[in-house]
């Protein structure tokens, strides 16, 4: 079915302003701005990114979603989590020109699991740089759980492809296991780990945490879907939410928009539901508190990050 663009910006659009009534606004980290450029230095000092404007540190401006999650967190912690997200910016852009090829990403984990690789090239470069500072800031215990993310990462945006190029789309169920593995918030959760007050400097996260942090990706899944569809669709390198539906159920592209909105609200609700039974617990500590709501944090940042990225390119006006 062929929908005429103005009619997917409107799509999108509506798509956006209804995200936006469920994930109000919050006010950014005072040092963002200050991190945002530190960020773009540290991108060329270490050869991420050309010292001209205009590349994608500059389009994507990264550091924004993780000063809006990370609002209250000491700047060390700040600081590292928006480096980590200017490097995976880049590694994206890689990805966009040479595809996602395991043995690459596999020697960047490496470094992550044990400090050195045999890469050589400015994304290795930088994220040994990056493994360095958390281990000389004492959040050494994060790495783990930060390896780990990256490699699925890597591995469901390697089965994207496999996906894309299948005769029919996968079912639903097949598609959202792998998807929640391709938002990057499992990556920031575990960074975020790094403000002690969320618990034990980078240490494992509290129980219960984990069904939120899953159900938080979901969200951001199903939101960069709706929101960067057309995008998606002329670059052809992701597969979305929209043909998944629309083979799972006869969709129309505009309907499948609707259920795509449906289940943004639906698991938008279970998990406001969800933190608000966490912190009800008996003897709850305010560490576990702040887990559990840096679920939802992370849940609006990442939404006005992918809202932004549609404003730059969509024909109709967004609030």
């Amino acid at each position: 079915m062929t929908v005429p663009r103005g009619d997917i910006d409107m799509l999108i659009a509506e798509a956006v302003a209804h995200a936006d009534l469920r994930c109000p606004r919050l006010p950014a980290h005072p040092d963002g701005e200050t991190v945002a450029i530190e960020a773009r230095v540290w991108a060329q000092r270490t050869g991420l990114s050309a010292a001209a404007e205009g590349g994608v540190v500059d389009r994507r401006r990264p550091v924004g979603p993780v000063a809006e999650a990370m609002r209250d967190a000491p700047i060390g912690a700040l600081r590292i989590a928006g480096l980590y997200a200017t490097w995976l910016e880049v590694l994206n852009e890689r990805a966009l020109v040479v595809g996602w090829d395991l043995g690459y990403a596999a020697s960047l984990v490496t470094i992550l699991r044990e400090g050195y690789t045999t890469g050589a090239d400015a994304l290795h470069f930088a994220l040994t740089d990056l493994y360095e500072r958390i281990t000389a800031g004492g959040g050494a215990a994060v790495l783990p759980d930060l390896a780990d993310a990256l490699e699925r990462y890597c591995a469901a945006a390697r089965r994207d492809r496999d996906l894309m190029s299948a005769e029919l789309p996968p079912s639903l169920p097949e598609f959202l296991d792998n998807r929640v593995d391709r938002t990057p918030v499992p990556m920031f959760t575990a960074l975020h780990r790094l403000d002690p007050a969320l618990g034990a400097l980078g240490g494992p996260p509290a129980e219960g945490i984990a069904p939120l942090t899953e159900l938080a990706g979901l969200l951001t899944a199903v939101d960069e879907d709706l929101t960067g569809y057309r995008q998606a669709v002329e670059a052809g390198t992701r597969l979305t939410l929209i043909p998944v539906l629309m083979r799972e159920y006869g969709h129309s592209v505009p309907t499948a928009f609707q259920s795509g909105m449906v289940l943004f609200g639906a698991w938008k609700t279970q998990l406001d539901h969800g933190v608000r039974a966490v912190s009800a617990l008996p003897d709850v500590s305010s560490a576990t508190r702040r887990q559990a709501q840096a679920a939802v944090d992370w849940v609006g940042a990442l939404h006005r990050y992918h809202a932004a990225q549609a404003r730059t390119t969509l024909a109709v006006p967004l609030g």
